[in-house]
């Protein structure tokens, strides 16, 4: 175990982790990176850098003809997002979700249904890929992935403990202006006597201050304002219906700490969630009639604090895990230090 998460233990919990203390703690998903840093020059002899990947969320066995039942809660969206207005409408989830840097999108797009193809799914539409900023350590522009890659990536994505930090998308972001990442974590609590999990996984690249706000000198030519966000996708084993979907989603966003906000105001934050209980089979075409199963809407308020301060923990873990990078014009986006990291630990809190 990294040392630094000793950092972590002063947080009270109210629920405890899961084994893994991961989104994969949630039976069926699995979760893969792949990270890509090169370095090149351009025709003219400029010096590239790349620093990007991607993160992918695999929800459940992709072999069975099913979906699942997902909701999508967006402040103040500015990423680029495929299947949203289809999860608007229908409040279902039938393929992976995949974090991509903004130019590789239409490539993990395409690449999704490649997958599902493999497979022979009939349906694995629309793909779910959600956007991320990275240009700021990353030549976006000047490097793209194959789709094979991205297939690849799909079919091999593990069930095991999560890589965290600069891995995978992880690679190219920062937040707050230290190097910021992938993080995860769950919970486990029980309703009625049974045992359900939440796990939370969190790309942070938000909270950084606009080139006009730094201190150091930046040259014209360089300053360069990134579309900052905070992405967190939310996985649980839980009876569910799309109206407690769309309230969890949206509570734990509002539930975050003002600090996501304080640097940059533009800055996005979207939560992605999705239940693997009530999956709706599509075999021979599906039934004509599908059973349900549904908790109290008494019962929500637990699973919104359990799942915010699962969220609060991928984040912080985010930053506490993610190792130094230089990108590119030079640039050097360093592991937050200790001092630093408490300063946050203290205002995001605990829950308790």
């Amino acid at each position: 175990m990294n040392k630094r998460l000793n950092l972590l233990r002063a947080r009270v919990r109210e629920f405890p982790t899961g084994p893994k203390n991961s989104i994969t703690d949630i039976k069926g998903v699995r979760v893969g990176h792949l990270t890509i840093s090169k370095d090149f020059q351009d025709e003219l002899g400029e010096k590239i850098f790349i620093r990007t990947g991607l993160t992918a969320v695999v929800p459940c066995e992709m072999e069975k003809e099913k979906r699942l039942f997902a909701g999508f809660f967006a402040l103040r969206g500015n990423n680029e997002i495929t299947g949203y207005e289809v999860k608007d409408d229908f409040c279902y989830l039938n393929s992976p979700l995949v974090l991509s840097n903004s130019y590789n999108v239409g490539k993990v797009y395409n690449a999704i249904l490649s997958y599902g193809f493999s497979l022979g799914r009939s349906e694995v539409w629309p793909p779910v890929v959600l956007g991320v900023d990275d240009s700021w350590l990353s030549d976006m522009n000047m490097y793209s992935l194959t789709e094979n890659q991205a297939v690849q990536l799909l079919h091999n994505s593990p069930d095991s403990q999560v890589e965290e930090g600069s891995v995978g998308i992880g690679l190219g972001l920062r937040a707050w202006g230290w190097k910021g990442g992938i993080g995860t974590s769950s919970r486990i609590f029980s309703l009625s006597g049974k045992k359900f999990s939440l796990g939370v996984l969190a790309a942070s690249n938000h909270g950084n201050k606009p080139d006009s706000q730094r201190k150091s000198s930046v040259k014209k030519s360089d300053s360069f304002q990134a579309k900052g966000s905070l992405m967190l996708i939310l996985a649980v084993d839980i009876p569910l219906v799309p109206f407690q979907i769309q309230h969890i989603a949206s509570s734990i966003v509002v539930s975050l700490p003002s600090i996501n906000t304080l640097n940059n105001c533009q800055d996005s934050v979207i939560c992605f969630l999705f239940s693997t209980a009530n999956a709706m089979s599509l075999k021979n075409g599906g039934p004509l009639v599908f059973d349900y199963s549904l908790i109290a809407d008494s019962t929500l308020e637990r699973i919104v604090r359990a799942g915010a301060d699962a969220a609060r923990e991928a984040i912080l873990r985010s930053l506490l895990l993610a190792d130094s990078v230089e990108g590119r014009l030079g640039r050097e986006v360093k592991t937050i230090p200790d001092n630093e990291f408490k300063k946050i630990l203290g205002l995001f809190g605990s829950l308790s």
